[in-house]
């Protein structure tokens, strides 16, 4: 892995598991005796990656909008929000079965993939309103998930 994608890698992690800046950086400098990921060597920065993965952090694959991002298409703030929205509800993310099931249901679409900025805040509202329901019926919801 190269040294940008590695500093990337530790900023993320340590966001992951809560470290503001100066929890990361004193972070570092324990396990590093530097402040900064800029100087330290690529050995430093591969161990503190290992660290952050025995402490929990499970780097995912980056995921690209299914749709595009073409005028119209969901902006990335929109897809950020239902993927968040969606592992509230215990769903996978984008690609989860549930989601598409969803998707059908509210906005009409066949696919995640054919949303439009107007689908896209269909179904966040959607499953706004399905968690909101839940927190509401805490007794139906735990039946429903059976």
């Amino acid at each position: 892995m190269n040294r940008a994608r590695l500093i990337a890698l530790i900023h993320a992690g340590a966001r992951a598991l809560g470290m503001d800046e100066a929890t990361r950086r004193d972070w570092i400098e324990k396990h590093t005796g530097k402040r900064s990921c800029k100087d330290c060597s690529e050995a430093d920065l591969s161990r503190l990656g290992d660290d952050l993965r025995a402490n929990g952090f499970q780097p995912g694959p980056a995921t690209k909008a299914p749709g595009g991002n073409g005028p119209g298409r969901p902006t990335k703030a929109q897809w950020g929000l239902i993927a968040k929205l969606a592992k509230q509800k215990g769903m996978t993310g984008l690609d989860d079965a549930g989601l598409a099931t969803l998707a059908k249901k509210v906005c009409k679409v066949d696919s995640l993939r054919f949303l439009d900025q107007h689908g896209a805040r269909a179904l966040i509202l959607a499953l706004e309103r399905w968690i909101a329901w839940g927190k509401a019926h805490p007794e139906k919801a735990g039946k429903a998930a059976k």
